[in-house]
């Protein structure tokens, strides 16, 4: 069964996920020990953060061109977080990237999807190519954090 979503309800549902992360992200950092870690969860909780916000604040010029648009839902099962999936990891910076880059991956794929989908309007595409934008360069920068965190 194909299962329709307004872009709204989308958008909805990515800021809820982002803010998951942001939770998520800032309990584990309660774990642990290392204060390079926290340093890094820290930061990638701030960047989860910064995403919602930039979901919050759809360009004003063609808000209800995105929101209203109807498209077909691909669901995104990737959103899971069981609560053992960083903590039983080892706990170093590299385990932790790799767990963040995964997410990233999921999510760029994920706004990949709906931009391929035909008839959809030139401001929907615009919209999820500038997500996909913001997770590459969330993807680089907290990278390059973690590089400089290791080398403290």
């Amino acid at each position: 069964m194909q299962t329709y979503k307004t872009v709204e309800e989308i958008v909805d549902f990515l800021e809820t996920y982002h803010q998951q992360l942001h939770n998520y992200f800032l309990k584990y950092r309660n774990t642990v020990n290392s204060e390079r870690l926290q340093m890094l969860l820290d930061y990638i909780s701030r960047h989860e953060k910064n995403i919602q916000r930039v979901l919050e604040t759809i360009q004003e010029k063609d808000r209800d061109i995105i929101l209203k648009t109807w498209i077909q839902f691909v669901p995104f099962t990737e959103t899971i977080l069981p609560e053992e999936q960083l903590t039983n990891r080892k706990q170093n910076i590299d385990s932790i990237m790799q767990q963040v880059f995964e997410l990233d991956d999921n999510l760029i794929r994920f706004y990949d999807k709906m931009i391929r989908q035909t008839g959809i309007p030139g401001p929907v595409k615009g919209f999820f190519q500038l997500l996909i934008t913001l997770e590459e360069t969330q993807k680089t920068q907290v990278a390059k954090a973690a590089q400089q965190i290791k080398a403290l």
